[in-house]
């Protein structure tokens, strides 16, 4: 006898009724970690987080396989399987983070937390910006992202952000609420093609996460070793309006609720005039970057995230599992 699979009508409002309730737990956990505060927070999530992780054998594979196949120059299969597990309770820790922010994350933040820009690269942001010089910020799904508006602001720095709205709205608003702390603004996904070139050509701070991966008319590259595509808009965007290009992200210190900026490059106009690609040098060049906070500290990367394509992910999981042991497969 088989199951008829439910009516699209029943698995609408059976996922209406999980979305809902995802978002009581995480009403009830905001309400539970503002009492216990992060220790707490960050231990429970920890404790949450393996045990979920053992379960979801999709999600482990996936994170195991890619970070197995980036790192193989680096680190040892044990020791990738380790960090993979490693950044799945950095992504839980990132909705810790998120529901910490509005009672440790006000301007300004205790200094224990941390997230203080080096002087030097802050005077010459702040510099740049007072010269109304454009600057694209260029990051990862790397450590507490969301949280990087919210220092930029804390750092005298005044940045549009570029974000893709959740599909859970509940999400979203929480999402968008904790990162205005730091009095950036934001531009969706889908206004990007008509506000960004308007902000750099009026000498504006853009933030854009730099480590999608592209489609098929973009440029061929390599990220950790691994063949990609990259968005050109980046590059296009920088060689357009001679933006300043920096490449940092937001990094957690020993596991805890403190913070401090990885900085993997800056450059301008200057890098490139001379090159008979640009496109491909910027391009390849903030790569490079990206590359450099990653390795930094693996663990905090985003390694649940299809990076290299789904085309490529299926055939990462695929090597990964024939290589398991069948009792761990």
């Amino acid at each position: 006898m088989t199951t008829r699979p439910p009516d699209p009508p029943d698995a609408r409002r059976a996922q209406r009724v999980v979305v809902r309730l995802a978002n009581l737990q995480r009403s009830l956990l905001g309400m539970a970690f503002s009492i216990a505060g992060p220790r707490a927070a960050y231990g429970f999530m920890n404790l949450f987080g393996r045990l979920l992780y053992r379960l979801l054998d999709p999600i482990r594979m996936l994170s195991e396989a890619q970070c197995a196949a980036a790192l193989r120059d680096h680190v040892s299969p044990a020791r990738a399987r380790r960090i993979a597990a490693d950044a799945f309770i950095h992504r839980l820790w990132n909705l810790a983070d998120l529901l910490l922010a509005r009672r440790y994350l006000r301007n300004p933040p205790p200094a224990r937390i941390g997230g203080r820009i080096e002087p030097d690269q802050r005077r010459r942001l702040q510099d740049g910006q007072a010269q109304r010089h454009p600057i694209i910020l260029l990051t990862a799904y790397y450590g507490p992202y969301d949280l990087l508006p919210i220092f930029l602001g804390h750092n005298g720095l005044h940045a549009h952000v570029l974000y893709r709205p959740h599909a859970n709205a509940s999400y979203d608003a929480l999402r968008q609420a904790a990162r205005a702390l730091g009095g950036c603004a934001f531009v969706s996904t889908e206004e990007a093609v008509a506000e960004l070139p308007g902000l750099l050509e009026r000498g504006e701070t853009v933030a854009i996460v730099g480590d999608h991966h592209g489609g098929r008319t973009d440029l061929p590259v390599t990220f950790l070793g691994l063949p990609t595509r990259a968005i050109k808009s980046v590059a296009l965007l920088a060689c357009r309006y001679d933006a300043t290009v920096v490449v940092a992200g937001l990094q957690r210190v020993r596991r805890s609720f403190r913070f401090r900026f990885v900085v993997g490059d800056v450059f301008g106009p200057e890098s490139w005039a001379d090159a008979d690609d640009p496109l491909r040098l910027v391009t390849e060049r903030y790569l490079r970057g990206l590359e450099q906070i990653v390795l930094s500290d693996p663990e905090q990367y985003l390694w649940t995230q299809p990076r290299w394509g789904a085309e490529q992910t299926r055939e990462l999981v695929q090597a990964h599992v024939d290589q398991l042991p069948e009792s761990s497969a």
